[in-house]
C-alpha cells in the first residue's frame, strides 16, 4: 500500500493543512507518506493500484474547488485507488467544494473515503481588512493531526471505505452576514455587467526592485521578468505574488476583501466525514 498526499498551494496555506494531516497518519501507522506538489505542475507519472490512498488538498474558489487543480490531477487515474479529499477555505463558506472535488476525482477512477474542509487564511486577507488571518493556527494543525490519526485508524481496522460526501455540512454563518454578502454579490454583478472591471495584483514600481519572487512564486506563469504585470489570461488571484514579496511592492485591490472582513469574522472549525 501506498500512500500519497498532493496539495495545490500558492500560499502555503493547503499545503500547510496537509502536512498536519500527514503527521497524524504517518505518526500512527508509523509509515512514510509521499507528498506531491501540484502547485507548479501537474502530476501524471504515479501508477496507482487498488491498494493506494491518496489524501488531496487544495484550496476553494466560488464554492467549488479551484478549476486549475482540475487541471493538474486531470492526467492521473485512481485504477480503484482509495482518495480523501480536502477543501481549504477562507471561513466564508467552503460550499459545494469538497462535493465538487470527490466528483472529479470520482471520474477519474478514485474511491472517495473522506472529506475534510480547514479554514485558512483568505488569499485577499490584509492587515487592512483580515479574513482569517492567521489560519491555520495552532488549534487548526491539532485538528488536522486528529484527522490524519482517524483516517490511519480506519486503514488499520479496514473500515476506510466510500462515503457520502455531502453528509458534511458547514457551520452557518450570521443570518445578517450572509443577507449582507448576498447583496454585496447582487450589487457587484450588476456593476460588472454595466461596467466590466478586472481586477489583478498591482505593482508599485517605487518600491520593486526586480527581485524576481513575484514570477517565482506564480503557479500559472501569469507574471514574467519582463513584464511584472499579471497577465489577465493567466493570473487566478490567488496572491502568492503579493504574500511573497519582500518589499510589499505588489498589492491585489478587490472589492470582495472589506465585504468578506466585515462579515465573516466569526471562526469556523474544521469538519470532516470517513
Amino acid at each position: 500500500m501506498g500512500i500519497y498526499a498532493f496539495s495545490f498551494s500558492p500560499t502555503g496555506t493547503s499545503a500547510k493543512i496537509l502536512r498536519g494531516i500527514i503527521e497524524g497518519v504517518s505518526q500512527a501507522l508509523n509509515t512514510a507518506v509521499i507528498a506531491r506538489d501540484l502547485t507548479f505542475s501537474p502530476i501524471d507519472d504515479i501508477a496507482l493500484t487498488a491498494g493506494d490512498i491518496i489524501i488531496a488538498a487544495a484550496p476553494v474558489y466560488g464554492g467549488k474547488i479551484a478549476p486549475i487543480v482540475k487541471q493538474r490531477l486531470d492526467g492521473i487515474r485512481g485504477n480503484g485507488a482509495k482518495c480523501v479529499v480536502v477543501a481549504v477555505y477562507g471561513n466564508r463558506a467552503f460550499e459545494n467544494a469538497a462535493v465538487d472535488f470527490a466528483s472529479f476525482m470520482v471520474d477519474r477512477g478514485f474511491a472517495v473515503c473522506g472529506a475534510g474542509a480547514f479554514v485558512g487564511e483568505h488569499s485577499y486577507s490584509t492587515a487592512e481588512t483580515p479574513i482569517a488571518e492567521g489560519r491555520p493556527d495552532s488549534r487548526d494543525m491539532a485538528d488536522a493531526r486528529a484527522f490524519g490519526r482517524e483516517i490511519a485508524s480506519k486503514l488499520q481496522q479496514g473500515e476506510l471505505s466510500e462515503v457520502n460526501i455531502a453528509q458534511m455540512t458547514d457551520e452557518p454563518a450570521p443570518a445578517e452576514s450572509l443577507a449582507n454578502f448576498r447583496d454585496f454579490v447582487l450589487s457587484y454583478q450588476k456593476r460588472q455587467a454595466a461596467n466590466p472591471t478586472i481586477y489583478l495584483p498591482e505593482v508599485d514600481p517605487s518600491l520593486c526592485d526586480e527581485c524576481g519572487s513575484c514570477y517565482d512564486a506564480c503557479p500559472t506563469g501569469a507574471i514574467s521578468p519582463d513584464k511584472p504585470g499579471a497577465d489577465p489570461a493567466k493570473c487566478i488571484k490567488c496572491c502568492a505574488c503579493v504574500k511573497i514579496c519582500p518589499r510589499r511592492a505588489r498589492r491585489f485591490t478587490t472589492p470582495f476583501a472589506g465585504i468578506l472582513s466585515a462579515n465573516f469574522k466569526l471562526r469556523k472549525s474544521p469538519k470532516w466525514v470517513l
